[in-house]
């Protein structure tokens, strides 16, 4: 008598998180990992957007975004303006789909404490990417449209923010080393080097 075994497989996900200093280019960096891998990219953007379809009284919260308060001064605000206890359901819904798409497809989450939020799991590779202050201000004038004087202010009081943000939802700093794979200051690599150089990692540590 033959018996017949079927061998079921498991399919593993992979995700690349990005926790960054504000100006080192880790957003753009993100988007540029997840297009040359083709995986799926996620930022506070399309995470808050979920989350407040799952939870309509999100709403305000992510009103922000049409209240005129954008670029330098929405990112002060990371889970945006509202009462704690609804910023603490932001960060649970956002906590859910963070964990939904780590279960179901490659991705690359920038933010949003996802390295935290994923700590548990092996198929993860946690960068944190920053860069000198001077880099940090050509990277972002341009775009913010303000002028030299007034970033030194406004710098400081973004990186308070996502400093006060991950320290109240995770119980450790920002730039720890506990969820960290690898940290890299995108200066000494330029944008298009350090994504090609995190792919690289990424595909080794991964087996891809």
């Amino acid at each position: 008598m033959i018996l017949s075994y079927t061998i079921t497989v498991e399919m593993k996900n992979y995700v690349i998180t990005i926790t960054r200093q504000f100006g080192s280019m880790g957003r753009a960096i993100g988007m540029q990992i997840a297009e040359k891998l083709g995986w799926k990219y996620l930022d506070r953007e399309q995470i808050e957007k979920e989350a407040a379809e799952a939870d309509e009284s999100l709403n305000s919260l992510v009103r922000l975004n049409e209240s005129g308060i954008k670029g330098y001064y929405k990112m002060a605000y990371p889970l945006g303006i509202g009462n704690v206890l609804k910023q603490d359901k932001m960060f649970e819904e956002q906590s859910k789909i963070i964990c939904k798409y780590a279960d179901s497809e490659n991705c690359v989450i920038v933010g949003r404490c996802a390295d935290y939020i994923l700590r548990d799991r092996d198929n993860v590779l946690r960068c944190y990417i920053y860069a000198p202050e001077e880099n940090r201000i050509v990277n972002s004038i341009s775009s913010l449209e303000i002028n030299t004087k007034e970033f030194r202010p406004l710098i400081d009081e973004v990186d308070k923010a996502r400093a006060s943000y991950y320290k109240k939802y995770t119980g450790h700093d920002v730039n720890n080393l506990i969820y960290r794979d690898i940290l890299i200051n995108s200066a000494s690599l330029g944008k298009d080097g350090t994504a090609k150089y995190l792919i690289d990692m990424a595909k080794f540590k991964f087996g891809l």
